[in-house]
């Protein structure tokens, strides 16, 4: 897809049978949209309900998980792959993003129920949810095997932000690491035996990066000479990815005699 609908920036992800999940402002909203894998047969999948964004696919290709802004406050969500059965999962005063778990039975998300940015573990159907950390940590991505989750991490209020890798089921980080230059999203790989990441290069063009997790230096997977990647998203297989590319535009704007 195209034009100016900003397509895929705040979500896009692949359903095992291949399509791709997308975030579009093509109906003046932030709603979650479907196509095919060319871009053909695209058609919109949350209609007149808030805002919403950060769609991922349960691996078993049951439903969407999403983050919706509704009634004030945003929550996570989940519908069938074609915008029915929606249900809300969480009912926290600020829920978002998350994953999946591999065997589609758990969503890892960011809260701020408490008080502080933690993450937190509900059902796929719903229910009570259970506090994962107790420090920092936001944007969970769930390793293939499920055995781990990589996130944004802040020790206390006085560190910086930095990526850890955690135990699935909580607890301290195993590792505390820097991604060079990196900007927007992350990914395990495929194999689960790196990270992928944005990394901007010369004159603000960004191409993905993947550091491996036995200390080896990053390695450079594409090779754009132009544009912005905003976002990305391996395909089942591993074998492709999905991207969210462009260019962002600004303007400095005098306003004289303001009163």
């Amino acid at each position: 897809s195209g034009g100016n609908n900003q397509e895929g920036i705040e979500g896009i992800a692949w359903t095992p049978d291949g399509r791709v999940v997308y975030d579009s402002l093509a109906s003046g909203a932030d709603d979650i949209w479907i196509m095919n894998a060319d871009g053909t047969g695209q058609k919109q999948l949350t209609v007149d309900a808030g805002a919403n964004f950060r769609a991922k696919v349960t691996p078993d290709g049951r439903y969407i998980v999403f983050t919706s802004f509704r009634n004030e406050q945003s929550n996570i969500w989940r519908m069938d792959l074609d915008g029915s059965n929606v249900k809300q999962l969480t009912s926290g005063n600020m829920d978002w993003g998350g994953d999946i778990s591999p065997d589609s039975r758990w969503v890892i998300y960011t809260s701020q129920r408490s008080g502080k940015f933690y993450l937190w573990k509900v059902s796929i159907d719903g229910g009570n949810a259970v506090q994962l950390m107790n420090n920092y940590t936001n944007s969970p991505e769930i390793s293939p095997d499920g055995k781990w989750i990589v996130c944004s991490y802040r020790k206390d209020d006085n560190s910086t932000w930095r990526y850890a890798i955690i135990p699935y089921e909580g607890g301290e980080p195993i590792k505390v690491f820097d991604l060079l230059g990196k900007k927007g999203n992350f990914r395990w790989s495929h194999d689960g035996r790196s990270l992928n990441y944005l990394r901007d290069t010369s004159g603000g063009i960004t191409n993905i990066w993947s550091l491996p997790l036995d200390d080896k230096p990053p390695k450079q997977l594409t090779d754009f000479k132009t544009e912005q990647i905003y976002n990305f998203a391996w395909s089942p297989d591993g074998k492709r990815f999905v991207l969210a590319r462009g260019t962002t535009t600004s303007d400095v704007v005098l306003i004289s005699n303001f009163k």
